[in-house]
């Protein structure tokens, strides 16, 4: 669905920019049904994350791939946020692979695409632009943190190997690249029948380099049960902070 005029452009910015929200996963370990409808101090994940592209003058239009089953909730969201910009809401596909390959034929052809978690609702501003910077730089961004723990390789139960921390980030969302070079990043998958873990493995595999810039630890992906009362505490504090 097409929803409201687009936003005015910064006459500084020359680059189009389209977001696209992956928010059509099942959320089966968080067990409240989808992750991007789940409602944290009254307001779903979707809604926040939307808020958060719809107030970026940055981005130019948005599409929502959402939870097949419920289609019509998701859209529900979107309108209720009356936006001035122009926002799409089509249904997913059978993975997160396949929704991310639809919203990009929805977007259509710009300069840059963001690729953002509905189920990360805490995502900043700030964090965006940073993406963004850099993938406009070198062509490809995402953002991560060190992991604070030691990490290992095990099989089983059984240790293998202790892994160098210095040489292993935790990946989020937002994502963002050239639209061009996802766009054939996804082709090639598709037909070489890869399978990647996000968008910025997909397109390290056509060769790109692909630039890493710092996240943020409140940057949580709900995940589990455990994940969804982090998140909401931090959103309560967030928002009691804010009055």
């Amino acid at each position: 669905m097409g929803t409201g005029p687009s936003a005015k452009r910064s006459p500084h910015r020359l680059a189009t920019v389209g977001a696209i929200v992956a928010a059509a996963g099942s959320g089966s370990r968080l067990g409240r049904g989808s992750k991007a409808l789940v409602r944290l101090n009254g307001r779903t994940t979707l809604a926040r994350v939307l808020e958060l592209f719809l107030a970026l003058d940055e981005v130019d239009r948005i599409v929502v791939v959402g939870p097949p089953s419920r289609l019509e909730n998701a859209e529900r969201e979107v309108a209720s946020l009356s936006p001035r910009k122009r926002v799409a809401v089509l249904a997913g596909g059978e993975s997160r692979q396949a929704s991310v390959r639809a919203g990009l034929a929805a977007l259509g052809e710009c300069d840059f695409v963001l690729v953002h978690d509905a189920a990360r609702p805490l995502a900043t501003a700030a964090l965006v632009r940073r993406v963004l910077a850099a993938a406009m730089e070198s062509g490809a961004a995402f953002p991560a943190i060190a992991p604070r723990d030691a990490v290992k390789r095990v099989e089983g139960n059984r240790l293998v190997e202790s892994l160098d921390r210095s040489r292993i980030v935790l990946a989020q969302t937002p994502q963002a690249f050239a639209y061009e070079l996802l766009a054939r990043a996804h082709r090639e998958a598709a037909d070489a029948g890869l399978v990647g873990d996000d968008d910025a493995q997909l397109v390290a595999a056509t060769g790109h380099a692909v630039t890493v810039v710092e996240g943020e630890p409140a940057n949580i992906k709900l995940t589990t049960p455990e994940d969804f009362g982090v998140v909401e505490a931090l959103i309560k504090e967030q928002e009691t902070a804010a009055g």
